[in-house]
């Protein structure tokens, strides 16, 4: 074990801080590889002392049982443990958290006890878990000095009590639209309630995954009945504002007489298509120089026109600054021409659209847009450069600024504003607002 004295290490710490121009450091910080940092003054720390453990620090453990209330288990550690924290966490948590985060989240989120023993046959009490539901149990192993290591993972799954009768639903596609579609469900007698999400396919696991954590879901069915709405007898259900030419797939989950979900099924629908097989393109027009009402402000607003031709199925746009478009043009228009990493409100349009644009007087900018046609392949990206006028048209009745603080192009396109963090409609699964990585400032 070998101490390096404060004065070595503030003379250390010093050098680099002298490096940047800074004053004379009183703190010594120390940041793991999350971001978390702990922090000393100088003057109250006696030494830094760096020792070595040889051999992992961990507890392991094996699973013999698995009620709702209690686990059998057994906890063996290891040579160099010294002591160990033990909890349960939910798999969509536990799975994606690395090893430094399960332990920030257990001691900062969690009233998780120490331990010291070996358990060779013992019962975890004083819990109550979901049934059906995928778990993890984590141990952190704590070495001779107090410092917490090996993090140890193990899996399990939570009996289902006996389902009461056989509840079962039938599904059937009653109805296909360009935006919306309808399922008749049909449940039988042992069905108490059900519930039903639609999700692109193949997204909804990976949201699951994702929602999993902040939303406390315990399992796939959770999702289904946490994000759906409870029916109890044939319904005809429409989802309705969805993205035309788009596979979708509906899950749904039947519950027994006495609450206990069975497994659940999916049925899969596709909006009607949209475009063609040709060259899809959007035609950009210049409308109004003038004032407008922006959420309380009246503001000069330049109003766009984007309308994709007949061949086209979706299509983006973007506005931009010319001298902050020109240097990055190509790859604005590569992201132009991008899917989504999931979900995203108004990522794609559909329709013709005209909006406007919050531009300052005597701006150049470059209005751009690309479409896809109905076998999903890009078309060309049109570009239209244009300056605006001297002065917007109409009176204000305020006055405006003709120079804004950050000069900068301002679009109507903005789901927070309506929608806040995501968008989430019962029966569907959550929307994110647009991102744009060419939001420029």
């Amino acid at each position: 074990m070998n101490k390096f004295s404060i004065f070595m290490a503030s003379l250390a710490v010093a050098a680099t801080s002298f490096a940047q121009g800074e004053a004379d450091p009183n703190r010594l910080i120390l940041t793991n590889t999350i971001g978390n940092t702990k922090g000393y003054v100088l003057d109250r720390v006696q030494d830094i002392t760096f020792a070595r453990v040889d051999g992992e620090v961990k507890a392991n453990v094996e699973i013999f049982d698995v009620q709702l209330d209690q686990l059998t288990l057994a906890v063996t550690k290891t040579e160099a443990c010294s002591s160990y924290k033990l909890n349960v966490l939910p798999a969509t948590m536990a799975n994606r958290y690395d090893d430094l985060a399960v332990i920030s989240y257990l001691n900062s989120y969690t009233d998780t006890p120490t331990y010291y023993d070996d358990f060779t046959n013992a019962t975890l009490t004083g819990i109550e878990f979901q049934p059906a539901t995928d778990y993890v149990l984590v141990t952190v192993g704590i070495d001779m000095y107090g410092v917490e290591d090996g993090v140890v993972r193990v899996p399990f799954t939570t009996p289902r009590p006996d389902i009461v009768g056989s509840p079962e639903i039938k599904a059937e596609v009653v109805d296909r639209q360009l935006e919306s579609f309808s399922i008749r469900f049909t449940p039988n007698e042992d069905v108490a309630e059900y519930y039903c999400v639609a999700g692109e396919k193949g997204e909804l696991m990976s949201q699951y995954e994702f929602f999993g954590p902040m939303m406390g879901l315990t399992s796939f069915t959770d999702m289904i009945i946490k994000w759906g709405t409870p029916r109890y007898s044939e319904a005809v259900v429409e989802w309705t504002s969805m993205a035309p030419n788009t596979d979708y797939e509906v899950y749904y989950v039947a519950l027994d007489k006495e609450g206990t979900p069975a497994d659940y099924q999916s049925i899969e629908v596709s909006t009607l298509a949209l475009g063609g097989s040709g060259e899809a393109s959007v035609a950009i027009e210049l409308g109004a120089y003038e004032y407008a009402d922006w959420w309380g402000d009246i503001l000069p607003s330049q109003y766009i026109t984007f309308t994709p031709n007949d061949q086209s199925s979706c299509y983006r746009l973007g506005v931009y600054l010319a001298e902050k478009y020109d240097p990055l043009a190509e790859e604005i228009k590569e992201e132009l021409k991008s899917d989504p990493p999931m979900p995203m409100a108004n990522w794609f349009q559909y329709d013709a659209l005209t909006t406007d644009f919050q531009i300052d007087p005597d701006t150049e900018c470059v209005a751009i847009a690309a479409a896809k046609n109905g076998d999903g392949e890009w078309g060309e990206v049109t570009e239209l450069r244009f300056t605006t006028p001297s002065e917007p048209a109409g009176n204000p009745g305020v006055d405006v600024p003709r120079k804004s603080a950050k000069p900068n192009v301002k679009g109507r396109l903005t789901p927070q504003k309506a929608s806040g963090p995501f968008r989430h409609e019962p029966g569907k699964a959550p929307v994110f607002p647009k991102t744009n990585k060419f939001q420029l400032k």
